[in-house]
């Protein structure tokens, strides 16, 4: 089986909105963030914009299971689901640390682009960058 890299974020009360749940907007940056850690060890991402083909996001579902509160700490696991000839889908399950609670799942549809924004296939060098999601049981 895979293992799946894990970035933890603790919850403030500023992440939350008027009721006191995380705010969907600081789950998607949550999120977002967790997808930066898995490139930051094996790429400069300061010139990530910089290359010839580089990645846009598409489409984003998130499937929210749980609350989530101040005071809590979250565990993301991120991992690539599915390749094809100019996009990928990254999915990630967001859980609570210390539990087997999901809080919620999401996955990220990404278009690999040129330069000029035009959609290019998506480079073969990428399929070993990013660890790949566990086939289910």
């Amino acid at each position: 089986m895979t293992t799946l890299p894990e970035v933890t974020f603790h919850i403030y009360p500023t992440d939350c909105d008027m009721l006191g749940h995380l705010n969907h907007a600081t789950m998607l940056n949550f999120l977002e963030r967790a997808r930066w850690a898995l490139l930051e060890p094996q790429i400069d991402v300061r010139h990530w914009a910089k290359q010839p083909v580089f990645s846009v996001v598409r489409h984003v579902d998130i499937g929210y299971l749980a609350q989530s509160r101040p005071g809590e700490d979250l565990v993301i696991r991120s991992g690539l689901l599915a390749i094809r000839r100019t996009s990928y889908i990254i999915k990630q399950e967001v859980r609570k640390m210390g539990s087997d609670a999901v809080v919620a799942e999401a996955s990220i549809v990404f278009v690999a682009v040129d330069q000029d924004g035009q959609p290019v296939p998506v480079p073969d060098s990428w399929r070993d960058m990013l660890p790949q999601w566990p086939e289910p049981d």
